[in-house]
């Protein structure tokens, strides 16, 4: 039962079934890591990150004419190791056709409340885990071997609790966050934990409303145990907020506490998970949508003012 529990807490309340069925998106993977593997040489690899010249500025942050890169590159794929890692990538995501469906899906939810959203252009690579992703309202770039799985040769150098989230599952609902961004609107004069908390849950409410039927673990990053076990101590963990005073916190150290990647909250407990005020925040913007029904999310992710957002929801633990 706390499995249906949660789904029912974190539904999206606003136009729960929109008519997607006359949006049309152009998803087309552009399979630069393929392109790599077909290089024979250091001068084809510099011609194809010239011929990506816009891909490499911005996902390497330096010119495509570098030496440096090209030669860097070069030694990566020509080493067995990684050419033999590479394949496990291949086999792993085939011809990223569960990819492209989830992309297709929720670009197409997010033209029907954005319709000038413009689809970004999508890049395939692999770094020899140097890097995972890129993402900007014009492009998007996925490492594809970060994102191969617990049972990888070589996996990114994280700590337990991040690593998890190294899956391919992981993939489009991170990206969708991370476009929520560009309509999620905040008072840059407003340096509240209470301010913070509701940016993330926006960004959240946001990610389901575009991706209704992913699971919440995979967009707020924890397991389903730790969901479950959160939701049923919401009430401990609303407690230490208000008896530490921690809703219109500014201090930066203290903030971070609730707010940065930590294995778990200390503070509150060795169960509680880490980046809590992020699942706080969650909580209060749902609650938010639940009791305003006639607030459309367009509406709700333009809204600056965060403790109207907390006021009008009248979170309090069940």
């Amino acid at each position: 039962m706390p499995f249906i529990l949660i789904t029912i807490l974190f539904l999206s309340c606003n136009d729960e079934n929109p008519n997607l069925s006359n949006i049309s998106v152009n998803v087309t993977f552009n399979r630069f890591d393929k392109e790599l593997f077909s290089c024979r040489n250091i001068n084809d690899v510099r011609g194809l990150l010239i011929k990506n010249k816009d891909f490499t500025k911005n996902f390497y942050q330096i010119q495509p004419e570098s030496e440096e890169l090209a030669n860097s590159i070069w030694q990566l794929i020509s080493n067995p190791s990684f050419k033999s890692f590479y394949q496990e990538t291949q086999t792993a995501f085939g011809d990223l056709s569960e990819l492209k469906t989830e992309f297709e899906t929720a670009f197409k939810y997010i033209k029907y409340y954005y319709p000038d959203f413009k689809e970004p252009k999508i890049y395939t690579t692999v770094t020899g885990l140097s890097n995972d992703l890129y993402v900007s309202d014009s492009l998007i770039v996925i490492s594809l071997d970060a994102f191969v799985g617990s049972k990888a040769s070589f996996r990114p150098q994280q700590p337990a609790y991040i690593l998890k989230r190294y899956q391919k599952e992981y993939i489009v609902p991170t990206i969708i966050q991370y476009l929520s961004g560009k309509y999620n609107e905040t008072n840059a004069n407003d340096g509240t934990l209470l301010a913070d908390m509701v940016y993330y849950g926006k960004a959240f409410e946001f990610t389901k409303a575009m991706m209704p039927n992913t699971a919440d673990s995979l967009i707020i990053g924890y397991t389903e145990k730790q969901l479950i076990e959160t939701e049923e101590a919401q009430d401990l963990v609303w407690a230490h907020f208000i008896d530490n005073k921690l809703i219109y916190e500014t201090k930066p150290p203290i903030k971070e506490k609730y707010m940065s990647e930590r294995p778990f909250t200390n503070e509150i407990g060795p169960a509680c998970p880490g980046s809590i005020g992020h699942w706080l925040g969650w909580k209060i913007v749902n609650k938010y949508s639940t009791e305003n029904t006639a607030v459309s999310l367009q509406s709700l992710m333009k809204n600056k003012n965060a403790q109207e957002i907390f006021e009008k929801s009248k979170y309090r633990p069940q």
